[in-house]
């Protein structure tokens, strides 16, 4: 079911993710305890840590895209995002995931291979993504040498009456598909108390998984945007001759509903997450480009708006 958000909520959730990828990639120590301050700010209070596995994607035989799991434990484990609960209303979590840098590069020349994961997930899904998303772990503040399966970790935090919603950006996005639809078939969450935000994301499985997603997760929105790449990718399996599939509550961006113009001509602002939020409401983007915590990451991104 289509999750019904104004474009300035929206955006703001768009931050959430933002903050993840600067927290995790380079403005602040990937192996430090550090939380952004900006997660406070925005009124949530990070309750753990999610890592994966490093070095995940690489291309394999004939250019085809593929996870690399090191098998050196969580000795090379890296952030990928965060779970926070809302400081105004406690039973109300989320779990936000990151894209990665140079993302908008899997576009070039490159083809994705499907595996059949089978027990609770149907159909076919992007091996590489899938994999990433099997080394996702939970690790609690109060606890961080606590490691525990990530779905594990969030109905703990959850409860027996929380909410959460999940959300991501990119390669974020295809994790953060798994896990919500992980989260909406568990026991103790079911999907009437799980719902998703995705941006940019690529496809991530085939008709079977597509349709099994969106009859059991009760709430969610794809944002994508015309020019973005992408949400392209993959296209098809060349192993099982498959096609895979964009799950069906997606919004489009645009030129014509587009808050704000971006560089079209470099496919990279095309992804950039902070074009999202620029594109889908300007005030919340002008409100995070004047406020503390602006990385020099954010300044180079925020290049792509020009108006």
């Amino acid at each position: 079911m289509l999750l019904d958000i104004d474009n300035c909520t929206a955006a703001t959730y768009g931050l959430l993710v933002m903050y993840a990828w600067d927290m995790c990639d380079g403005a602040l120590d990937p192996a430090s305890s550090a939380i952004d301050p900006r997660i406070a700010a925005d009124g949530w209070e990070v309750t753990g840590i999610i890592t994966g596995a490093d070095d995940v994607i690489v291309s394999g035989p004939g250019g085809i895209r593929q996870a690399r799991i090191s098998a050196g434990g969580d000795n090379d484990r890296k952030r990928y995002g965060y779970v926070a609960r809302n400081q105004n209303v406690p039973d109300r979590y989320i779990a936000v995931i990151r894209g990665t840098d140079g993302a908008e590069e899997w576009i070039d020349d490159c083809v994705f291979v499907m595996t059949t994961p089978g027990g609770d997930f149907p159909g076919g899904v992007e091996t590489g993504f899938f994999d990433i998303y099997k080394s996702l772990r939970y690790f609690p503040l109060n606890a961080p040498d606590k490691s525990i399966p990530l779905v594990q970790g969030i109905e703990d935090v959850v409860g027996e009456k929380g909410r959460i919603l999940v959300l991501g950006h990119s390669l974020g996005s295809a994790l953060a598909t798994y896990l919500t639809f992980a989260l909406a078939g568990s026991a103790s969450l079911g999907g009437s108390r799980v719902s998703a935000v995705l941006f940019a994301s690529p496809k991530t499985g085939n008709h079977e998984f597509v349709g099994a997603f969106d009859g059991q997760v009760g709430e969610y929105i794809v944002i994508n945007y015309e020019h973005d790449l992408v949400p392209r990718v993959p296209p098809f399996d060349i192993t099982h001759l498959d096609i895979y599939r964009t799950l069906p509550a997606c919004r489009i961006i645009t030129d014509e509903t587009a808050k704000a113009k971006v560089n079209n001509d470099d496919k990279a602002c095309c992804h950039h997450l902070i074009c999202y939020v620029a594109m889908l409401c300007p005030e919340v983007y002008g409100k995070a480009a004047g406020a503390a915590g602006w990385t020099d990451d954010d300044r180079k991104c925020a290049s792509c708006v020009s108006a």
